[in-house]
């Protein structure tokens, strides 16, 4: 008999990736398919209570799971972050003029008026919580995640007005404390910043099989095919032509040099993920921006 959790999320994805990895776009795209419904960060830090503890937390996110579906059934809505009642690529501002960039985006209700079967397919996106509680997470449901080049993820991570930029993480910290005390022991903002990267990519490593670890180049070089193969809609429709932001004029100024050289004194689990050529030509890249159109994922 199949267990009435399992009725309930049935055909539910969990989508984590490190900030500005493009988890916006990969949510986007996953919302393109047919029969399919992808919200970005639609859980309210407030369900999980004062003192909910990991697992108490992930049974949370499976009763928001069920939920959601049954809301976007019956009502047609449901809760995501959004620009403008859309999903969208970018989720902060685009224009930097020498200031970190802030959110664009905020929590609301989008409408979803596509045709859905009952067991429609619904992919639910959460960076650090999902991160913090992956372990847990992948008992009640499949889950995958998005990484990118170390190197472009600091260079990002230098112009945005978000807490990674402070080298925290709220999120992942609160269902972490080990992550939590490590942060709280350094005191310099890129070396936290650093930690924060590793802490991602050792989750990852840790609680999910390779062909659930989707390398930001290769979504962007396959068009989203690789993001459609890991749903398993390889071949559905046409593919998008996406850019690849690694170096994007956005980045105009910071140190990559410095950034290249706090990733490689530190090590860690990045290493699994991304060979030292690589950040090295990411790094030399940055030095030579390209510019990036309005509204695209950089």
């Amino acid at each position: 008999m199949v267990p009435r959790e399992a009725e309930q999320v049935a055909d539910t994805w969990l989508l984590s990736g490190i900030p500005r990895s493009g988890s916006s776009l990969c949510c986007r795209l996953a919302d393109r398919l047919g029969n399919t419904v992808a919200l970005s960060e639609p859980i309210d830090a407030a369900v999980f209570g004062a003192a909910a503890d990991a697992p108490a937390a992930c049974r949370q996110v499976v009763s928001f799971a069920a939920a959601a579906r049954r809301r976007i059934l019956e009502e047609g809505v449901a809760p995501s972050v959004q620009v403008d009642g859309r999903l969208a690529d970018q989720m902060v501002a685009v224009a930097r003029r020498g200031a970190p960039r802030p959110p664009s985006a905020e929590r609301g209700l989008v409408r979803v008026a596509k045709p859905l079967a009952p067991d429609f397919r619904l992919v639910v996106k959460h960076n650090a919580l999902f991160a913090a509680l992956l372990p847990g997470l992948t008992s009640h449901l499949p889950c995958l995640s998005l990484v990118r080049n170390p190197v472009a993820v600091l260079a990002s991570w230098e112009t945005v007005d978000l807490p990674v930029r402070r080298g925290r993480v709220p999120a992942g910290e609160r269902f972490d404390p080990a992550l939590r005390a490590s942060l709280d022991q350094e005191e310099d903002a890129l070396r936290r910043r650093v930690r924060v990267l590793n802490w991602f990519f050792a989750r990852y490593l840790a609680a999910l099989p390779k062909e659930r670890i989707i390398r930001y180049e290769e979504l962007v070089r396959s068009g989203g095919g690789v993001l459609r193969q890991v749903l398993g809609e390889a071949g559905a429709g046409p593919l998008e032509e996406l850019s690849n932001r690694n170096a994007s004029a956005l980045y105009q100024g910071v140190d990559a040099e410095r950034l290249l050289a706090a990733l490689l004194a530190a090590g860690g689990a990045w290493t699994a993920f991304y060979g030292v050529a690589e950040c090295r030509r990411a790094a030399e890249a940055l030095a030579r921006p390209t510019s990036a159109p309005a509204g695209a994922f950089e």
